[in-house]
């Protein structure tokens, strides 16, 4: 599957992973994990409802969640956010 980072989702990721060393790793893990398979059951894609209805999550770790919009066949990256945030 097609995805791009925002320039600002990956100064948030690279502003969290100052203070988490092995949150780079799961990052990484859990994109590859996307690129190969977004439905694998361990990232829990879903579309959002509400505000954010045309939006879409993934899991990161915790609470932590990754945002994207979908543009046909690629998903864009946008935010970080914990899933009180929704």
């Amino acid at each position: 599957m097609n995805f791009y980072l925002t320039i600002s989702f990956q100064k948030q990721v690279k502003k969290l992973c100052r203070n988490d060393v092995g949150l780079r790793t799961v990052f990484k893990k859990q994109f590859l994990l996307f690129q190969k398979n977004p439905l694998h059951p361990s990232l829990r894609l879903h579309k959002l409802k509400g505000r954010r209805s045309e939006q879409y999550a993934i899991w990161i770790k915790g609470d932590l969640r990754a945002l994207s919009i979908k543009d046909g066949e690629l998903y864009v990256f946008f935010d970080l956010i914990r899933h009180n945030q929704y």
